[in-house]
């Protein structure tokens, strides 16, 4: 590589982005330095002396940078105490290569020890993806198995929708309630099954778990997990899916979003809460950090 007419070797050093003082300090001109956290490039316009360097700053920031990794034993990552959620909307992302029939990624308490939950099923019968709050809504021949269980992140979001609710086909229920499923920004609920509980999981009172739902437990990871007070639009769905990279969701005023260890520094036990309710989780049984994240 030629600067100024003047031959130099690339090398390329990397560390956190609030590291690279250090780099400014002893970097001779031409030399990159790669901030693993945000994604960004810098590089040395002049050599370290007297003073520092000048950094020229590229690239795209990241925005998440850590998930969850669960082991489908008895990870999970739990609400400490009754969160009181009201859940009308709740969105997360997900990867994993697991096929086993009856794959749980969230779990909702009502009460006692009533869940309702998120569930991937590999397609029996045309069923494929399901929410159950005693009310199933069942995605059928819309997703085949390797749609969803390819080692590949996927997002999902269910949208409880008070009135006027039908299917993505068309199909009314009897009652104008009920929840809209998506994934990868795109609507699936083609099937409802109707059971006698209640549809609304507002006043969740109990619990609220990512990587379990009653007994059963989820492996692989889960990343960017939010839930909202209000039941959001098909179009702000497709902007927080954003063609498959995770965003800032604070315009969308979540009560409860877990970054899955952006905020916590990938380590310890605690996923701090960055909705406006406070509700930290705290990891059971040793889900671990991993730096595995949609992109």
């Amino acid at each position: 590589m030629k600067l100024g007419r003047k031959d130099y070797t690339i090398s390329v050093k990397t560390g956190t982005d609030a590291n690279k003082a250090k780099f400014k300090k002893e970097c001779v001109q031409g030399e990159i330095y790669h901030a693993t956290d945000t994604g960004f490039f810098y590089i040395a316009e002049v050599t370290a002396g007297a003073s520092d360097a000048t950094l020229s700053k590229f690239g795209t920031a990241v925005f998440s940078n850590y998930s969850v990794s669960f082991d489908g034993t008895n990870d999970s990552v739990d609400v400490a105490s009754n969160p009181n959620l009201d859940v009308y909307t709740c969105s997360l992302w997900f990867k994993t290569a697991e096929t086993y029939f009856s794959l749980p990624i969230a779990g909702f308490g009502k009460s006692g020890s009533q869940y309702g939950g998120i569930r991937f099923i590999p397609v029996v019968a045309g069923r494929a993806v399901e929410f159950n709050d005693g009310v199933q809504y069942i995605a059928a021949g819309s997703l085949s198995n390797s749609a969803v269980f390819d080692n590949a992140w996927h997002h999902v979001a269910i949208v409880y929708v008070d009135s006027g609710y039908t299917t993505s086909t068309g199909t009314a229920t009897n009652n104008g309630k009920g929840y809209k499923i998506f994934i990868d920004g795109t609507r699936v609920d083609t099937v409802v099954s109707l059971t006698s509980h209640a549809y609304s999981l507002a006043t969740t009172s109990s619990f609220f778990s990512v990587g379990k739902e009653r007994t059963d437990f989820f492996d692989g990871f889960i990343d960017e997990v939010a839930v909202f007070g209000s039941s959001l639009s098909d179009a702000n769905i497709t902007t927080i899916y954003n063609s498959g990279v995770p965003g800032d969701l604070s315009s969308f005023s979540p009560t409860l979003w877990w970054r899955m260890g952006d905020n916590d520094g990938g380590t310890g036990t605690t996923i701090t809460d960055q909705g406006s309710e406070g509700n930290n989780g705290t990891l059971i049984n040793g889900p671990t950090f991993s730096t595995d994240v949609p992109s």
